[in-house]
């Protein structure tokens, strides 16, 4: 028998509230081996992390409660991106679903898709909601706007690697992205947000353009693998839409603004 660990919740019966908060111990086994005079036994030792489990949860509300606020603030100055981190966190957790990554990686992608555009916070609105073909310096500052995100985010402290996640999702797995990473120097995390930025920005409406297809965003996602993208995560996402009913799911991804 190997030491093992295990977490366990004690309540009423009753869902959790503030009020009614619910008991949260770690058991710890150790098998003891035994001897001539002692038969082989089992040593348990029980935690309380009641109060640290609370604490965490608390902690991870008011990070949502903050992300919600900030991704907010950039959605209200241009209406052709509203939702748009939001909906590139979906789909990164969608993707790393279904590629069997763990819960840290989840929370990852998660986080890193919602914050990843707080830098167009500094571009100008007449830039992000131009109806015309943007210039290549706008274009630029459009596209360069997670480095700013990361410059923003360099100090703060979470779970997973969120920042460094931001900070590479620009690069390509051919090595021609900024910072010169490719193939596996890339982090997962940041090669799955990458497919989930370029799919919604393809098949969401802009203020320049209308929404593209599902199936041609699709094809332009495969013809771009082993240059831009890994072909891991363009497998996942394409599977979640055929086979997971993501077609139907983010159907409204195609939908414009209200007026």
């Amino acid at each position: 028998m190997e030491p093992n660990s295990e977490t366990v919740t004690f309540g009423d019966g009753e869902e959790e509230t503030e009020d009614n908060p619910l008991q949260v111990v770690r058991v710890h086994q150790v098998p003891l081996r035994g001897d001539r005079d002692f038969p082989p036994a089992v040593l348990m030792i029980i935690s309380d992390i009641t109060e640290l489990t609370h604490e965490k949860r608390r902690g991870e509300k008011m990070m949502r409660q903050l992300t919600d606020t900030l991704v907010g603030v950039v959605d209200r100055r241009d209406p052709f991106s509203a939702n748009h981190s939001y909906r590139v966190a979906e789909v990164a957790r969608a993707v790393a679903h279904e590629m069997g990554l763990d819960e840290l990686e989840l929370k990852t992608v998660d986080i890193a898709g919602n914050l990843m555009n707080l830098g167009k916070i500094f571009i100008p609105e007449e830039t992000l909601t131009k109806t015309n073909d943007l210039t290549k310096e706008e274009r630029s500052l459009l596209g360069n706007a997670y480095l700013t995100t990361v410059d923003m985010l360099e100090g703060v402290e979470f779970d997973g690697p969120v920042v460094e996640t931001i900070r590479q999702f620009g690069e390509t797995i051919d090595g021609k992205g900024p910072l010169g990473l490719k193939g596996e120097e890339i982090i997962m995390t940041a090669r799955i947000l990458s497919v989930a930025n370029a799919f919604v920005g393809m098949v969401s409406t802009r203020a320049y353009r209308g929404a593209m297809p599902f199936e041609k965003a699709a094809s332009i996602l495969l013809e771009d693998v082993a240059t831009r993208y890994d072909r891991r995560p363009v497998s996942a996402l394409l599977n979640f839409l055929d086979n997971r009913g993501g077609v139907k799911r983010w159907a409204h991804f195609r939908e414009s603004p209200p007026e």
